[in-house]
């Protein structure tokens, strides 16, 4: 009897392993994915196509947002940041090449604009994760 008995329990075990080990491995698989996915999408930028007096991008590491000011004509460009409620958050006038680092803001969405003279340049969101 025990001859047979352990043929069959090393079976049944093997079975019971495989079917509890797949979706074990699938959930961590999965769990895996989504921290990539938190991990490279720690700031987002979305601005207008027409972006030619700025270059702006995060900072992969930090909670930080640079901005290089394009050649503009000889212009100076006056880059400013805003909450969604409206409110100024952060303003920097800059020439061609300057390079800023936006620092100290909060989690959440902003929004930016950006004048070369009198005129609105461009504009777009940023999101500080």
């Amino acid at each position: 009897m025990k001859q047979k008995l352990t043929p069959l329990v090393l079976t049944m075990s093997i079975a019971l392993g495989i079917l509890l080990y797949s979706p074990a491995t699938m959930a961590n698989e999965d769990i895996k994915k989504d921290k990539d996915k938190k991990e490279r999408k720690k700031s987002k930028v979305s601005s207008s196509r027409n972006n030619s007096s700025v270059k702006i991008y995060p900072d992969i590491i930090k909670r930080v947002m640079h901005v290089v000011a394009k050649e503009n004509e000889g212009k100076d460009v006056d880059f400013f940041v805003f909450d969604l409620q409206g409110e100024l958050i952060q303003h920097y006038k800059m020439k061609a090449g300057d390079h800023e680092r936006i620092t100290g803001l909060e989690r959440g969405k902003y929004v930016f604009h950006v004048f070369c003279g009198d005129e609105e340049t461009a504009n777009g969101k940023f999101e500080i994760r």
